[in-house]
């Protein structure tokens, strides 16, 4: 039976990107649930990227199933996905905002899949969509620069226009793709508390990749470990020991 808090789930899951032998990820059973913050540890090509984007279909699996609230998507057409990625909202390393464009204008790119073509190259979005936007972008704390365009702005203000363009989808996953790899610490930590705040505020069901094991045990409730494509520690961060971190990364 189908706990009610489940979101998300894999089975079986395995990708082969074109004839490579060697499994990005392989064996890959987990399941999801809402209020989780997880942490993907693991090292540059242990399959953590891979796995972030089988879970939001933007990479279908060579074997194995995906769902979102029971519902198989990895193989539906594009309409039927496209539905269940308004549920999902997804921050990426390198941002993917649209240089040219205002802060505000690239929040409001969050909401393309609710409208239709015509009505996202207008700019036709509703008052309370536009004063939505103005919130969240207020909690992220980047209100007083919604009209300066994004390629101004600094690293750490980018991950935010991501986080709002994220966050306006009212999702109920939110996922991130090494979000901070390329923030300095502090950064890094003040992206993690803008997230870990929306989470707790939203009831969102939170997974990220990092390769910060200081940021993974002091935010996350679940950390997953991925090595060679497999998970090798699914548990509470207390139960990562010293010793499984030395084998994740070889120091």
């Amino acid at each position: 039976m189908l706990c009610n808090d489940e979101l998300l789930k894999i089975t079986n899951g395995k990708v082969t990107y074109g004839r490579s032998d060697t499994p990005a990820i392989h064996d890959v059973n987990l399941t999801f649930t809402r209020g989780e913050f997880v942490c993907v540890l693991g090292k540059t090509g242990a399959g953590k990227s891979t796995l972030i984007r089988t879970l939001n279909g933007l990479q279908p699996l060579s074997e194995g199933t995906v769902s979102y609230q029971n519902q198989t998507y990895s193989l539906k057409e594009a309409e039927a996905l496209r539905k269940i990625r308004r549920n999902m909202g997804m921050i990426f390393q390198q941002h993917q905002l649209i240089p040219r464009l205002s802060v505000l204008q690239n929040v409001y790119t969050g909401l393309f899949g609710f409208h239709s073509t015509f009505q996202n190259v207008l700019g036709l979005f509703t008052d309370v969509e536009k004063s939505k936007a103005r919130q969240i972008l207020e909690q992220v704390e980047l209100l007083p620069l919604q009209h300066q365009r994004v390629d101004s702005l600094s690293g750490g203000q980018k991950q935010r226009v991501g986080i709002a363009r994220a966050l306006i989808q009212s999702p109920e996953v939110f996922l991130g793709d090494e979000p901070v790899a390329s923030l300095d610490p502090g950064t890094a930590d003040r992206i993690f508390q803008l997230i870990k705040k929306a989470h707790e505020e939203q009831g969102l069901l939170t997974i990220i990749n990092v390769h910060s094991v200081k940021l993974a045990l002091h935010y996350a409730t679940r950390i997953i470990a991925l090595k060679e494509g497999r998970v090798v520690f699914d548990d509470v961060p207390e139960n990562l020991t010293e010793e499984l971190q030395d084998s994740l990364y070889e120091r």
